[in-house]
This record gives structure tokens, sequence and C-alpha cells, in this order.
């Protein structure tokens, strides 16, 4: 004899949650189920029944091609890497100090890259720190790894954002409220909280099956060195210098993210997966009002749960995620040295030291695109002393500046006297840089242990 179901009577009335199990909590789902490529595991802690079937199965349904998934779902096919915001940003201005390559637009990794850097903490500052200063991050990238080289571009999964335990909860409640339905034999919940269960189970370890890859040119291994320069990113004016290899700098600038499915393109399993949580939302939607009240409630006490779980999910910046994977799968972690300064004249000057490319002009004219006779006169001299290692102020006096005009001549002096400055700062900065550490500095705006102030 099965046990007296709880709030069962002639006088209950009936809870209609049928109405919200399609559409309340899909962009949290959604959102919940775009992590699954970034966290270990996460393909198989699906098995809950979650609200929003149907907005997440019109969201994943445009990725499946054919006339029969056009018909069902339509809109714009999309790529998944783009869906899933994998792929997608715009990174900053790069040029190329040895091979000349000029790009006023770089790819989502440099984008990433450039968001990393600009949470890194001062390490050297030069003069008083302020509001409007400036920041030269120099970066010393490792060789591209050997082991995403034998594994065609397939990203460790040991460097993915590790498993939470908070993930087990959602499972937990959707099987012991289906347990529950089951004791009291009211079979149409029971089935109801089973079948959404199952579904979202198989969608999300079908929507994650896809491998996180890393894909970029492929130079010769001739290639001269790599070392290119990030101009000026974000609010924080910040330029960065990149030293390394041809091909793991080249990645950095035109390489991407991607997934790898089995069955693309055309993905007729997501397909699926989205027809079968659009038939779960249907039977929810007319068969749910058949269960009893108690089991109503127990279906409804799922659907909470399950949208708590996706909304701390939909919370976590993917977007930092990405970047954790970037640096320490691919870029493994390299090198970097902050320096804070307060003129721009002082920044390039910084930048051109520290790439040594024997001739510092063509950096100068980057940097610096000025084609004034004041202009010509400072950049000339810059780039003599970085040659000759010797201090621009030293050099200036020897120069013809009789020609000049009383301004002209003020102009040259603080340019002159920036440049001195910025050789001042390189002598400073140490040869063996820290780890490329994120954190950030204290909001009271003291800086981390070792800081050098100029």
């Amino acid at each position: 004899m099965a046990p007296t179901i709880p709030l069962d009577g002639p006088q209950s009335f009936n809870l209609d949650v049928s109405g919200i199990a399609g559409f309340f909590g899909g962009d949290e789902s959604f959102a919940a189920m775009s992590s699954v490529h970034l966290v270990r595991g996460r393909r198989w802690m699906g098995w809950y029944n979650s609200p929003g079937s149907y907005i997440v199965a019109k969201k994943y349904g445009v990725l499946a091609k054919s006339r029969v998934w056009d018909g069902l779902f339509p809109g714009v096919n999309v790529d998944p890497t783009r869906m899933l915001e994998l792929d997608g940003k715009v990174g900053p201005r790069y040029l190329g100090v040895h091979s000349g390559t000029s790009l006023d637009k770089t790819g989502h990794l440099a984008y990433l890259l450039a968001e990393h850097c600009s949470e890194l903490p001062d390490n050297q500052i030069v003069g008083t720190a302020s509001p409007t200063d400036l920041h030269l991050t120099i970066v010393h990238l490792n060789d591209y790894p050997e082991e995403i080289i034998r594994s065609d571009g397939t990203l460790p999964s040991v460097h993915l954002s590790p498993f939470d335990p908070i993930g087990i909860m959602p499972i937990l409640v959707s099987i012991g409220a289906a347990v529950i339905c089951g004791v009291f034999r009211d079979w149409w919940s029971f089935s109801m909280i089973v079948t959404g269960i199952i579904v979202n189970g198989i969608s999300c370890a079908v929507i994650g099956s896809g491998v996180l890859k890393v894909k970029g040119p492929n130079p010769s291994k001739h290639s001269p060195p790599g070392d290119g320069i990030f101009f000026s990113t974000g609010s924080n004016q910040r330029v960065i210098l990149l030293k390394g290899s041809e091909r793991i700098v080249s990645t950095l600038v035109r390489g991407q993210y991607f997934l790898h499915y089995k069955s693309q393109s055309k993905y007729h399993d997501i397909g699926l997966c989205s027809m079968a949580l659009t038939a779960q939302f249907l039977v929810q939607l007319f068969l749910m009002p058949q269960g009893r009240l108690f089991g109503q409630i127990m279906f409804l006490a799922t659907f909470a749960v399950s949208w708590l779980y996706n909304a701390y999910l939909a919370s976590v910046d993917r977007e930092d995620l990405q970047k954790h994977i970037l640096v320490s799968a691919l870029l493994q972690k390299p090198k970097a040295w902050t320096i804070r300064v307060p003129k721009y004249t002082t920044l390039a000057v910084l930048a051109a030291m520290n790439l040594q490319t024997g001739d510092a002009r063509p950096i100068l004219d980057a940097f610096i695109p000025n084609n004034t006779k004041v202009w010509n006169l400072v950049k000339g001299t810059v780039a003599e002393g970085i040659k000759t290692n010797v201090d621009p102020a030293e050099i200036i006096g020897g120069k013809n500046t009789g020609d000049l005009t009383e301004s002209e001549s003020k102009l040259l002096h603080d340019m002159i006297s920036l440049s001195s400055l910025a050789f001042q700062t390189a002598k400073e900065t140490p040869t063996t840089l820290p780890d490329f550490d994120a954190k950030l500095q204290s909001d009271n705006g003291s800086h981390e242990k070792g800081e050098h102030v100029v």
C-alpha cells in the first residue's frame, strides 16, 4: 500500500507550474551551459531538471545545419565558437618589430592578453603616480608548447577551471524529488522530473563534447624573433611589448580558440538535442498538470534549485576563464614587468630600448609619427643614444640646434629630458622578470612588495 501523499485531499487545489517550464530561467540555463568547455567535468554535471528548455533549444538549434533544422529552428546559422563567445573580440593594433607586420586590429587571443595585462600590478613607477599615467608592460613569452603541437592544438584539460562540488547539489535535489514522487506513486510528476533530468543531462554531454583547441599560423623555423608591440589599449593607455618566437607571437596576434566537434559542420547531434529540449517543454507543458499537488511542488523545487545553480554558473566571468587558459596553457605563465610612466615620450623611448633592434628609429617613428624639425632631432638623438648606450642628454650638446626658435628649443629640452628619464629607468629594470601574475593592487593604492620607484 502506497503512503498517503501529503497535501492530497478533496479540497486540494492544482498548482499549474507547466506554464513556466520552458521559459523561466532560460537565459540563465543557456549561460550555464555556455561554460561547459571551460570547466573540468562540467560536461557530465547536467543531470538535473533544468528550467528554460525551450529558450535553450531555440538558441542551440541554430547551430544545426540542414533544411530540417533550419525549418524547426529558423535563424542565421552560427559557429559554436562564436555563439559561446570563445571568439569574436577585437584586439589592439600590432606592429611586428623584425617582420614589419602592421595590423590595425588583432584577434580574440590578443584581446584576452591585453585585458589580462591591464590587471597586472605596477612593478616600477617613474616619478609620482598620477591617474593620467601610462603603462608599459614587457612580456617575455615562452616557446610554443610542444604538448599542444603534438595534440594538434588541443588545450590540456588540466588548465581548465577546476571542478566545483556545488554542481552535485541540483543533481541530488532532482533525483531526490523524483524518488519521493515515486514513493508516493505520483507517476506523472515522477516521469516529468526524470524526463527533465535525462534530456538536460544528454544535452549538456553532447554540447560539451566539443574539444577546445587553439589554432594559428605556423611560420618557418627560420623566421626572425617575433618581437612586437600592442599599442595603447583601453582607458589606461597601456602598451605591451611581446618578446618571443615568431610562432607564439603570431598565434597571439592571428590565432583563435575553436571548438572541434565530430559532427561538424552539420552538427546534427546538437540539432537532435535541441529537438529533445523542445519536446521536453511540450511534454511538461501538457502533462505536468496531471500530477498531484505535492508532486508539482517537488517539480517546482527542482526548478528553483536548478535555477539558483544556473544563475551561479552564469555569474562566473567566462572571459576570466579564457584568460586563465591562455596564460597557463598556451603561454605557460610567462614573465612580465609593468612600468608606470608620466609621459608618452618616456614610454616610447623605454619601448625602443627594451626591444633592442639595433636601429631604434623605426620604432620611435611608430610611436611618434611627428615629422617636424624638433621631433626628427629628438628621435635621431634617442636612436643614436640607444645604439651607443649613451644618455641622449649627453649627445644633444654636440648637435646643431642654432636654427631652432625659442619655443622649439624649449620643446627639445623637454623631450630630451623625458628621454633621459627613460634611459635612467631602463637601467633600473631587472633582467630577470617576475611571473605573469594578475594579482590586482589593493584598493588603497598600495603596491606589491618589491616594486621600484624611480
